[in-house]
C-alpha cells in the first residue's frame, strides 16, 4: 500500500495538470491580452491612488508642524456680552390717587347715627413710604430681578457649553466623515475595476462564482459604506480639515491628579449662593415695615349742613413670625450645598474614564501609524519591478488594499481620540482657567475687573469686607498701595485671601517724584525690588509728571523721562518674571503712547475729568489707536457718577467703540455704590 501511494500522487497531479491545459489552450489569445491589459490598468491606477495618499499625507504633516494648534479646534470660550438687569432703572417715590364715596340709603336705628354724614366723598393721594410698592422695595424687587437674571444665566451655561461642545463633534465628524468618503471613494474605483476583470475571468472559467461573489460582496460594502457616510454628512458643519486633522500631532492631556476640580462646581456654588441672597431679599422684601402716608380732600353731607375738610394720616403694619415655606427653601440649599462635595468627586471619577480611554486610544493609533509606515514601505519593495516583463502586480495589489484599510481604520480612531480630547477638555476646561470659559455670563452687570486700593481704605477696613467688596464688583487684579502699612500680617493675609478668590494682587508705586531727575530709575529700581521680594503678583506705576508746575513748559523733559522709567522698569520686570502696567492720563503725549506699545506695557487711562464721555473717547483716539485694545484698559472714576445705573450706561458706550477691558477708580468710591 506505501508503495503505490507515490505513484497515486503523481496520477493525480498530472490529470489536474491536463485538465487545466485543455482548459486554457481554449482561451484565444485576445482574451488573454484583455485580461493582462485590464490586470495593468488596476495597478497603474492603485498606484496613483496610494502615490497621491502618501503625498497628501506627508504634505499635511509637513504643514500641521506650523499650522495646526488643538486649542483653536477645541476651544469653548465664548465671546464677551454683557447683560445690564439694572440699566434704565430709577427709583421713583410711588404715590396713588385714591378717592372714596359713601352713602347711607336708610338713617340708623337712632338719630345719633345721622350725626355723622349722610353721604361722604374722600379723593386724595397715598405716599407708599415703606413696604409693598415703596421705592424702597423697587429697589429690593430690582435687586431679585439682578440676582435672578444672573442665576438664570448661570443655569443655562451648562446648556451653552454642551451646545459649543456638540457642534465641535459635529465639526469633527463632518472633517474625518469628508477624508473618508475621498479614500472610500479611491478604494470603490479600484474595487470596481478588479470586479470586472474577475466578471470576465468568470466567464473564461478562470475565476468561479464564489470567487466573483467575494469581489462584487467587497465592492457592495465599501459603495454602501461611502453612500452612507454621503448621506449622513453635516454640510453646515464648519471646514477644519484645511490643516488635516489626520496628520496632526497627538495632543497631550494633563492628569487627573493635577487639575483643581474646584471650578467644576464653581458656577453651581455662585447659583446657590444666588439663591441664597435672592432668599434673603424676599425674606427682608416680606418682613419690612408697610407704612402709607395718606393726605385726603374730605366732603361730608349730614341732615343738618355740608362740611369739608382736609385730613392727613398713617397706616403701619409689621410682620412677626417668619414663613413656612423660607424655613423649607433654606433647608433645601443647605442640603444642595452638601451635594456639591460629592459632584467634585463624581467629575473626577468621570475624567479619570476619559483619560484612561484616551491613551489607550492614543496607543491603537500609534499602532496603525507605525503598520501604515511598514505598508508604505512593503508598497515601494512591490513595485521596484514593475517594468520587468515577469512582475505580477498581485502582491503590490494585496498590499494597497491593506493599506487603504489602515488608513480607514485611522480615520476612525483619530475621530474617536479627538471626540475623548474635546470631551475631556470641555469637562476640565484645562484650556480656560485664566479666564473662564463663559466670561460672557461671568458678569451681569458690570464690565469691570480692575481697581486701585489706597492705603487709606486698605488701613480701615479688614481684609475680609475688602474681599467681599471686590468680589461684589467682579474685581481679579488690584492695585495696592501699602503706604506706611506697618501691619505686614495684614497685607500677607490679605494677598492670602485674594488668591483663593483668583485675584492677582499687583504693588501700586505712585511717587512722582521718579520723574523728578534723569536719574528716577534708581530710586524706583529699590522699590521694584521690595515689592518682588513681599510676593506681589505684579508692578503698578503711577507716576504724574503732569502734576509738576512746570509741566507744560517741558513736555519733552518729562515724556522722555517717563519713557526710561517705562523702558527700563519693563526690562527689570521681564529679567525677574514680574508682570508690569502702568497709569497714564488722557492728554499722554504719543511719544510716550509709541514706547508703552513697543515694549507690551499694558496702560490704564484714567479717563475723567469735566468732559463728556464722547469728548473723552475723542480726546484719547491717537494714544488708543497707538496702543491697541489689547494693551489699554479705559479706567472709570466712580465719583464722576450720580448712580449705578449712569456707570452701566457708560461702560456700554466704551465697550460699542471698541473700548473692551474696562477698570475702576478706586475702591474706596466704590463702597456702598454698587446695589
Amino acid at each position: 500500500m506505501r508503495k503505490l501511494l507515490p505513484f497515486l500522487f503523481v496520477t493525480l497531479f498530472f490529470i489536474f495538470f491536463n485538465a487545466q491545459a485543455n482548459q486554457t489552450s481554449q482561451i484565444s489569445a485576445g482574451s488573454l491580452e484583455g485580461l493582462v491589459k485590464d490586470y495593468k490598468k488596476i495597478y497603474v491606477t492603485t498606484k496613483d491612488i496610494i502615490s497621491n495618499l502618501v503625498t497628501e499625507n506627508k504634505r499635511s504633516k509637513e504643514e500641521q508642524r506650523s499650522n495646526f494648534s488643538t486649542d483653536k479646534l477645541f476651544s469653548y470660550t465664548q465671546q464677551k456680552k454683557t447683560l445690564n438687569p439694572n440699566a434704565g432703572f430709577k427709583s421713583l417715590p410711588t404715590i396713588n390717587w385714591t378717592s372714596e364715596v359713601n352713602y347711607n340709603f336708610s338713617p340708623g336705628f337712632a338719630e345719633e347715627d345721622n350725626i355723622f354724614y349722610r353721604a361722604r366723598i374722600s379723593s386724595g393721594l397715598d405716599w407708599l413710604v415703606l413696604g409693598q410698592g415703596s421705592e424702597k422695595n423697587q429697589k429690593l424687587e430690582n435687586s431679585i430681578k439682578a440676582q435672578s437674571a444672573q442665576f438664570d444665566l448661570l443655569e443655562k451655561k451648562q446648556y451653552l457649553k454642551q451646545h459649543s461642545y456638540t457642534q465641535t463633534l459635529n465639526d469633527l465628524r463632518a472633517a474625518f466623515d469628508t477624508r473618508r468618503i475621498k479614500i472610500l471613494s479611491d478604494y470603490e474605483t479600484i474595487l470596481t475595476l478588479t470586479n470586472q476583470l474577475y466578471t470576465k475571468q468568470n466567464k473564461l472559467a478562470l475565476k468561479n462564482d464564489g470567487e466573483l461573489a467575494y469581489k462584487q460582496h467587497q465592492l457592495n460594502k465599501i459603495s454602501i459604506e461611502k453612500r452612507s457616510l454621503q448621506d449622513l454628512s453635516d454640510i453646515h458643519a464648519k471646514n477644519i480639515f484645511d490643516s488635516d486633522l489626520m496628520q496632526a500631532p497627538l495632543p497631550e492631556i494633563a492628569p487627573v491628579e493635577d487639575l483643581d476640580l474646584k471650578h467644576l462646581v464653581k458656577d453651581k456654588k455662585i447659583a446657590l449662593e444666588l439663591q441664597k441672597e435672592m432668599i434673603k431679599i424676599n425674606q427682608k422684601k416680606d418682613r419690612q415695615l408697610d407704612m402709607r402716608l395718606k393726605l385726603r380732600y374730605n366732603y361730608y353731607s349730614t341732615a343738618v349742613n355740608d362740611r369739608n375738610f382736609a385730613s392727613l394720616g398713617a397706616s403701619i403694619n409689621l410682620p412677626v413670625t417668619k414663613s413656612r415655606s423660607d424655613i423649607y427653601d433654606e433647608a433645601s440649599l443647605q442640603m444642595r450645598e452638601n451635594e456639591l462635595d460629592n459632584l467634585q468627586i463624581l467629575y473626577k471619577d468621570q475624567l479619570s474614564d476619559i483619560y484612561r480611554e484616551y491613551y489607550e486610544l492614543k496607543a491603537a493609533i500609534q499602532i496603525l501609524e507605525s503598520e501604515s509606515v511598514y505598508l508604505e514601505s512593503e508598497l515601494k519593495v512591490r513595485s521596484e519591478n514593475e517594468n520587468s516583463k515577469t512582475f505580477s502586480p498581485a502582491a503590490y495589489l494585496d498590499v494597497a488594499e491593506k493599506f487603504l484599510n489602515n488608513q480607514l481604520q485611522l480615520c476612525e480612531q483619530k475621530y474617536n481620540l479627538f471626540k475623548k480630547y474635546s470631551q475631556y477638555k470641555m469637562m476640565s476646561d484645562t484650556g480656560s482657567q485664566d479666564e473662564p470659559i463663559f466670561s460672557s455670563i461671568d458678569n451681569t452687570d458690570n464690565a469691570g475687573h480692575e481697581t486701585y486700593i489706597w492705603s487709606s481704605l486698605f488701613n480701615n477696613y479688614s481684609n475680609e469686607y475688602i474681599i467681599a467688596l471686590l468680589n461684589h464688583w467682579h474685581i481679579n487684579r488690584v492695585f495696592l498701595s501699602i503706604g506706611n502699612v506697618t501691619n505686614a500680617a495684614k497685607v500677607e493675609n490679605f494677598k492670602a485671601l485674594a488668591a483663593e478668590n483668583n485675584i492677582l494682587v499687583y504693588r501700586l508705586i505712585g511717587e512722582n517724584s521718579y520723574a523728578a531727575t534723569d536719574d528716577g530709575f534708581i530710586s524706583l529700581q529699590n522699590a521694584l525690588i521690595n515689592a518682588k521680594n513681599a510676593g506681589f503678583a505684579g508692578i503698578h506705576l503711577d507716576i504724574e509728571p503732569h502734576t509738576f508746575s512746570d509741566y507744560k513748559d517741558n513736555i519733552d523733559l518729562y515724556s522722555q523721562r517717563l519713557i526710561n522709567l517705562f523702558t527700563l522698569s519693563k526690562i527689570w520686570c521681564d529679567q525677574n518674571n514680574i508682570a508690569l502696567g502702568v497709569s497714564v492720563p488722557m492728554h499722554l503725549p504719543t511719544n510716550v503712547a509709541y514706547s508703552l506699545e513697543q515694549n507690551s506695557i499694558m496702560t490704564y487711562i484714567m479717563a475723567y475729568d469735566v468732559l463728556s464721555l464722547d469728548k473723552k473717547m475723542a480726546k484719547t483716539s491717537v494714544i488708543r489707536n497707538i496702543l491697541g485694545s489689547s494693551l489699554s484698559v479705559w479706567v472709570f472714576r466712580i465719583n464722576d457718577f450720580e448712580n449705578f445705573s449712569d456707570l452701566l450706561n457708560a461702560e456700554t458706550t466704551v465697550q460699542n467703540n471698541n473700548i473692551p477691558q474696562i477698570g475702576y477708580y478706586d475702591l474706596s468710591q466704590m463702597n456702598n455704590f454698587k446695589p
